[in-house]
């Protein structure tokens, strides 16, 4: 399973939605910034992730002749998990947390964000569309994570699934999504753990704690990596 690659489906999925409802109320030149996303430090270490990153991505689009700027943030996390396979010795990076912050848009004195539109099953389904390494399966409900900092509720649908670590192993898994709302902006939360009875729990609650901390703002520091840098260094800010 590649945690860049499903990071950047996340994404992909999420702002470019925002942007194709655009074409038909744009008059001029704008541009929409989202504000930094993360994890707080304590519980990321509480929940034993790693932090891999936060990335800023600057979309140019045209619509209806005129251009057309969209800012969103992405941040990483990966955890090594040992998990009950045979063809799987040690532990692998089959823990995934990610967040994605998506602007809110202005228009004619009016602030909106289309993303709000979306269920999460059907950010899930374009997410499938685009990643071929992991098979989403039947929704099996949900619950409601209520965050330490921002004013909002994480509320995860969850889904089973199927992902093929690297090596081609393939590994049933629980993936989470949630589509909170903050200062105007639609987040995106997503997760995939281990759904093996030995571990599924624990990796549950550990997703939980990280939801807990959930930090987005314009005062966020965020570690800045490049869209192409799969490195997971960057420089603090």
């Amino acid at each position: 399973m590649n945690r860049r690659q499903f990071v950047g489906t996340v994404a992909a999925g999420a702002v470019g939605t925002s942007a194709g409802c655009l074409s038909d109320v744009l008059n001029e030149e704008l541009t929409f910034d989202a504000s930094p996303i993360r994890v707080s430090t304590a519980a990321e270490t509480e929940a034993g992730y790693e932090y891999q990153g936060t990335r800023e991505r600057t979309e140019e689009r045209e619509f209806g002749g005129e251009s057309v700027g969209l800012t969103s943030y992405h941040s990483e996390y990966s955890r090594s998990i040992e998990l009950p396979l045979e063809d799987v010795d040690g532990e692998t990076d089959a823990g995934v947390f990610s967040l994605t912050s998506t602007p809110q848009i202005r228009v004619a004195d009016e602030t909106f964000n289309p993303i709000g539109e979306l269920t999460t099953a059907e950010l899930a389904e374009r997410m499938q569309a685009q990643y071929d390494d992991l098979e989403l399966g039947a929704n099996i409900g949900g619950r409601a994570i209520e965050p330490d900092g921002p004013n909002t509720m994480v509320s995860f649908d969850t889904y089973e699934a199927t992902a093929t670590l690297d090596g081609g192993t393939e590994l049933d898994v629980f993936f989470d999504i949630a589509l909170p709302e903050h200062d105007y902006e639609y987040l995106v939360v997503a997760a995939i753990y281990p759904a093996a009875d030995t571990v599924f729990e624990d990796e549950r609650a550990r997703v939980n704690t990280m939801a807990t901390g959930l930090e987005h703002g314009d005062t966020v520091s965020i570690d800045r990596i490049e869209a192409s840098d799969d490195s997971g260094d960057g420089d603090n800010e």
